[in-house]
């Protein structure tokens, strides 16, 4: 788990994001509840294209899924019953459709999911304004805003999904360096460690600093949520949401999201910007600011976290490098500036079972 060295506890160790690892939950079927396979086909309108590793679920059944690279996807239904399917796919906007299915074996359902279309504008120099009015309004709100946020939640869900579907683990490089302003960077030292992908802290409104207790460690932590925290209702009740616009971002035109913490928090959060693919609304980049500093912590100038993004399997984002930093002030009158950043880079990745591109 990533950490940054700390001085009389005037920094904040940064842990970055880690997978979630849970367990998936089917219903249980027993002799007076037979089911039936049922092939289900996620299809793109009009081409007709199958849409790979989309997500169908039977909400009343507890069964959520991906289908296969062709679209495809297999699941227990009772036979002659009428059933909800909530459909899926990142860049698509999603279909909740109620099906019908028969006693026959072999039943078929095609689901056509129309692509996601918003006119997006390059990002404007602005200054959002305090969050006295967190959350996303159900109805009645921005149209753009509600479809970007919830590809945003889409790219959380497919995570939460891939991680209880196929549990893994992954070997992190971490190198930890100090600079001066103006000066070279020193290193400090280099390692790698295996990551479990059970993390064991959730994300809490105002929660986000806490003391280590590991012996004999006495370090203050400032957690990152994880991808996953990016959908719970909880995080998006106590956050501002903002389109920012198209912005250049690691060589690609990229659409970029603000999220602002709420004034009413009275603990520290995190401000996030994400920068999604206008095309497919995969995730990219994150950016984890600390919103507020600690009374306790004068000389803490900023904490931020930097995370890249890649695809594990198409529209399903896994971090891959994380780079954390603290800035602080020292010195006469508090003038020096020191940054202690720690970069940390997925070198390999081991699956506990099936893979999701098998």
């Amino acid at each position: 788990m990533p950490s940054i060295p700390t001085r009389r506890a005037l920094l904040i160790r940064v842990l970055a994001p880690q997978a979630l690892i849970a367990c998936a939950l089917w219903p249980v079927t027993s002799a007076a509840q037979e089911t039936i396979p049922v092939r289900v086909e996620v299809r793109a309108d009009p081409s007709g294209l199958p849409l790979g590793y989309s997500v169908v679920s039977i909400p009343a059944l507890g069964i959520e899924r991906f289908t296969d690279a062709q679209g495809v996807v297999v699941l227990p239904v009772r036979p002659d019953s009428r059933v909800l399917l909530r459909v899926k796919r990142l860049g698509f906007i999603p279909r909740d459709t109620a099906v019908v299915v028969g006693a026959a074996v072999g039943q078929r359902i095609t689901v056509a999911l129309a692509r996601v279309s918003f006119q997006l504008q390059p990002v404007q120099v602005v200054a959002w304004p305090r969050c006295r009015r967190p959350g996303i309004p159900a109805r009645g709100g921005d149209a753009q805003l509600l479809g970007i946020v919830e590809q945003l939640r889409q790219n959380a869900e497919r995570y939460r999904l891939l991680t209880s579907s196929y549990p893994f683990s992954y070997a992190s490089e971490r190198e930890f360096t100090q600079r001066k302003l103006n000066g070279p960077e020193e290193f400090q030292r280099r390692d790698t460690i295996v990551v479990d992908g059970v993390p064991v802290w959730r994300y809490r409104p105002g929660r986000l600093i806490s003391r280590d207790t590991t012996p004999p460690r006495r370090d203050w932590m400032m957690h990152i949520p994880v991808l996953s925290d990016l959908a719970e209702q909880q995080f998006i009740d106590n956050h501002c949401f903002h389109v920012a616009g198209l912005e250049e971002k690691d060589g690609q035109r990229l659409l970029r999201l603000d999220l602002v913490a709420a004034e009413r928090l009275r603990g520290p959060d995190v401000n996030v910007s994400v920068w999604l693919d206008p095309d497919g609304y995969q995730l990219r980049h994150g950016e984890f600011t600390l919103s507020t500093i600690p009374r306790q912590f004068g000389s803490l100038l900023h904490v931020v976290s930097r995370v890249r993004y890649v695809e594990i399997v198409p529209g399903i984002p896994v971090m891959q490098e994380t780079v954390a930093e603290n800035l602080v002030s020292s010195g006469p009158n508090g003038r020096e500036r020191t940054s202690y950043t720690e970069r940390q880079r997925i070198v390999s990745l081991t699956y506990r079972g099936a893979r999701p591109d098998q």
